[in-house]
């Protein structure tokens, strides 16, 4: 396999013109906790938006999906169950919007056993690995939507007491 190339940098000696190769520097670890993902801020910010279509419950555990992966693009391996207990709602609640979330392609099939089928994020959306990694995931999936369906105006049409 082939080695990674070394960057190294020079710096210019004022007094003599030459070029010296400059001391190497320091790298610092993150400061996460543990595993983290690279995740499209645009795209996010239009999935949060009224204009996206999407309820509060729908972008709740889009964005469960996003934190739950910990390995390189695998599934989330949980049953539904288990990820609806986790989220506080009813495993039928979480089918049918896992339905609506797949149908946008924001979530993926990701194998399964049995009757149990697994998903992860689309890549678009968040993705952990290298960014030559990213750039082959993202050729085998088409982008997902990001207007899920037509807004919905949640706020009174008529003043209390009126009917």
């Amino acid at each position: 396999m082939a080695q990674p190339a070394k960057k190294v940098l020079y710096a210019l000696d004022q007094r003599t013109g030459e070029l010296e190769e400059a001391p190497e520097v320091p790298r610092a670890p993150y400061a996460f906790d543990g595993p983290h993902i690279n995740v499209g801020i645009r795209r996010g910010r239009e999935l949060a938006s009224a204009a996206s279509g999407l309820t509060d419950r729908e972008f709740r555990v889009l964005v469960w999906y996003w934190f739950a992966t910990e390995e390189v693009q695998g599934a989330v391996m949980l049953t539904a169950a288990d990820v609806a207990k986790e989220l506080g709602m009813s495993a039928d609640t979480l089918g049918r919007t896992v339905k609506v979330l797949k149908k946008a392609r924001l979530l993926l099939e990701a194998g399964g056993l049995g009757r149990t089928t697994f998903y992860r994020c689309t890549p678009h959306l968040a993705f952990i690995g290298t960014g030559f990694a990213h750039r082959e995931a993202v050729k085998d999936w088409n982008p997902p939507e990001s207007t899920v369906r037509e807004p919905r105006d949640h706020r009174r049409n008529t003043k209390r007491g009126e009917a």
